[in-house]
């Protein structure tokens, strides 16, 4: 009995790979089961092979006869096309093979004359029965879905970040994996940063992202706030509302992956496999995972990303300098250690210096001797260490502005830092900070906070030199003049980048940018931690007020804001990480500053209440009861901070069963609150009816109610009052 199946053969370049799958379900739907065959054939332009020698290998190889051939067009496949020579016409394949248009492209000789359908052009009901109609010669099956490029509603992955080159393989790997494994780990070689990793991710999400109902982009580097991250997907579904805890929240959320498919979650620039266990979703989704580490094989199947081919390199070096000659970026690629990051920065030096490759060639090579030579960046790509260093060279000269703002980026944290943020403050400029260096390391950012768009396009100029990607990206929940809501632009700085900048400055300076840094911080501080609309903007200052380390700052504003961070982690749920970082900072700040600075003491308290709150009373009445003790020593009893502290000593007694003493405390706080704010203030209101509770638990239920009657007294006449 003979084989009734017809054949074909999809051919593509790698970026119309979400086509190809587009146009092969189509073609299979329409037919039934089983008559319609259809194989993708990549088109490796990298390898030499020219396009029509790749065509006719379709037919030629394929072990069984193929009836034709479906090649897509779009501008990737004749930018791929004009590095392969193909002059080579084969007229016979002109009525073997369908050209499909999937962008708005001619088509080039020889097939313009060739009758061929676009799709780009329809919704996906017509452009299903376009494709069909040309291949199969009948009609397509009801109900195609939407179209490669659709990107669905729930979505927050950043903008793509310039041209995206190569990788096809990588890609098609990490397709395959997801689809067998569901959870992928794309890795460095060796450990290698720099390679393209979170880029990778980035390019997947964003050419596969019709496939999902939901793409969901989540900062990995620091597990303490992943949580905030599936709390913010649970809003963004309208499953809780902005105030659930966060705990709540991200439980929701990841129920809701268990429970459902087609959705794609990224975990990018994870630290470890065993610290991001806790938070990777079960279900039917797909899960990937950028990260610099090793080890993730428990938790997922594993993808290796290595350096570009040559043949990749010279053509990012050209896709972002046209200028370049493919002998010139052929001398440039070796040099630069195919490096994908290293790259990226030559070209955009060579565009916007508009410096010749051989003299770019002779100023690499002096840089990276002088980083040799100062014993700078040893551990990272000379190549790299020498291409930042050539730009930043050339930066204090032509943009100092500019300079200076990539050097505050790079202290940081490697996540997206609103515009905004960069232009709160001038830096602190004293005599004494002037002593030390002759000239300032951030100098030219003095008098930049006052609006005159030195800022922008400084900002500007560090995208065009590939030291920055910059997207617009206003943030829900953030007022838009807010200077952390990102409606002026975000900048994101790799952070390997972000590492041989800092590198690049002596112990000295450094210490000054982090010192323009904490001041930024401190000035951005969103407000109230316990007030929900406050937490979204504090969602996005948490990933840098933790790269700033404030345990170790000098500036009081930040180490201020620092004890507000770990309140806004207490007040939304996540008490353990509020426990870590307060106790970071209480530990530090008692060392440092000693037990009765004033941070040390705001640190206490708050360690104090996330103990509480998991219950270890013991431990947070031994933290209230010395700040209690040194508050009076410092301030007297009726201080307000002195009455704070036995509130929340009675607090902890409570918590131990000790009613008695919680009795005592509030009686004594009820008293001096009376005499020293006045008996209808809030605070005396709030110590009556704490009061009041105590003494219905110690069974003194005449005067509980008397104090109740007085209360609900009290304050109906201040509500009348106005």
């Amino acid at each position: 009995m003979s084989d009734a199946r017809r054949r074909f053969v999809i051919s593509h370049v790698g970026r119309d790979r979400p086509w190809a799958e587009w146009i092969a379900a189509r073609l299979a739907d329409a037919g039934a089961p089983g008559s319609v065959e259809v194989r993708l054939a990549g088109w490796r332009w990298d390898t030499g092979q020219p396009l029509t020698e790749a065509l006719r290998s379709c037919f030629l190889d394929a072990e069984a006869p193929v009836e034709r051939a479906v090649l897509l067009f779009s501008a990737s496949l004749l930018e791929a096309s004009e590095y392969v020579d193909d002059t080579k016409a084969d007229l016979s394949l002109l009525g073997k093979v369908v050209p499909v248009r999937v962008e708005p492209v001619a088509l080039p000789e020889p097939w313009s004359g060739v009758s061929g359908p676009t799709l780009y052009d329809a919704p996906p009901a017509a452009a299903a029965d376009r494709v069909v109609a040309a291949v199969l010669g009948r009609s397509a099956a009801p109900a195609p879905p939407r179209l490669p490029g659709y990107r669905p509603d729930v979505w927050n992955v950043p903008a793509r970040d310039g041209v995206f080159v190569g990788r096809d393989d990588a890609l098609i790997g990490l397709r395959t994996a997801l689809s067998a494994d569901g959870r992928v780990a794309v890795e460095g070689r060796f450990g290698m940063g720099g390679v393209g990793k979170t880029r990778l991710a980035l390019e997947y999400a964003h050419r596969f992202g019709a496939d999902y109902d939901l793409v969901w982009w989540i900062p990995a580097d620091r597990p303490v706030l992943v949580g905030d991250q599936f709390a913010a997907l649970a809003v963004r579904l309208g499953l809780v509302g902005p105030a659930t805890d966060t705990g709540t929240a991200a439980t929701v959320a990841r129920t809701y992956l268990r429970r459902n498919t087609k959705w794609l979650v990224v975990f990018d620039n994870a630290e470890s496999a065993e610290a991001l266990a806790p938070w990777l979703p079960g279900g039917d989704g797909h899960t990937i995972i950028t990260s610099r580490t090793s080890g993730w094989a428990p938790v997922a199947s594993t993808l290796e990303v290595d350096l570009f081919s040559r043949a990749e390199s010279i053509q990012l070096l050209r896709s972002h300098d046209p200028g370049l000659s493919g002998m010139e970026a052929g001398r440039l690629a070796p040099v630069l250690g195919d490096l994908p990051l290293a790259a990226v920065l030559a070209a955009g030096y060579l565009v916007e210096t508009d410096t010749r490759p051989g003299d770019y060639l002779t100023e690499l090579a002096q840089h990276v001797a002088h980083v040799l030579d100062e014993q700078r960046s040893v551990n990272y790509p000379h190549a790299l260490a020498g291409a930042i260093s050539t730009v930043t060279s050339w930066l204090a000269n032509r943009d100092p502005v500019a300079l200076a703002l990539v050097r505050v980026c790079a202290f940081l944290a490697p996540r997206p830092i609103p515009v905004g943020l960069l232009g709160l403050a001038d830096p602190n400029l004293s005599d004494e900070v002037d002593r030390w260096f002759r000239t300032h390391p951030l100098a030219a950012l003095e008098g930049i906070a006052d609006g005159s768009g030195l800022l922008e396009r400084s900002v500007d100029r560090l995208q065009r030199l590939g030291l920055v990607h910059v997207e617009r990206r206003s943030q829900f929940g953030i007022a838009i003049e807010d200077p952390l809501n990102g409606a002026h632009g975000v900048v994101a700085l790799h952070r390997l980048v972000a590492a041989l900048l800092r590198d690049q400055l002596g112990a000295d300076r450094r210490e000054a940018v982090r010192a323009h840094v904490d001041g930024l911080l401190a000035a951005a501080d969103p407000g109230d931690p316990t007030d929900p609309r406050r937490w979204p903007a504090w969602a996005q200052l948490l990933p840098h007020l933790y790269a700033a380390d404030p345990a170790h700052s000098d500036h009081s504003g930040l180490r201020a804001s620092a004890v507000s961070a770990a309140r806004v982690l207490l007040s939304r749920g996540d008490v353990r990480s509020a426990r870590d970082l307060a106790d970071q900072l209480h530990r530090r700040w008692r060392d440092r500053l000693g037990p009765d600075d004033e941070d040390t003491l705001r640190a206490a308290r708050c360690l104090a209440q996330t103990l509480r709150t998991l219950g270890r009373f013991e431990a947070a009445q031994e933290l209230d009861a010395d700040r209690l003790r040194r508050r009076r020593e410092a301030l007297g009893e009726d201080h307000s901070d002195s009455l704070s502290a036995a509130t929340d000593l009675a607090d902890d007694a409570w918590g131990l069963g000790d009613v008695g003493l919680a009795r005592r405390l509030d009686e004594e706080i009820l008293a001096r609150r009376r005499r020293v704010l006045g008996e209808s203030h809030p605070s005396a209101i709030e110590s009556a009816r704490r009061l009041a509770r105590d003494l219905a638990a110690l069974g003194e239920a005449k005067r509980a109610e008397e104090l109740r009657t007085w209360v609900e007294h009290t304050e109906t006449t201040r509500r009348d009052a106005g």
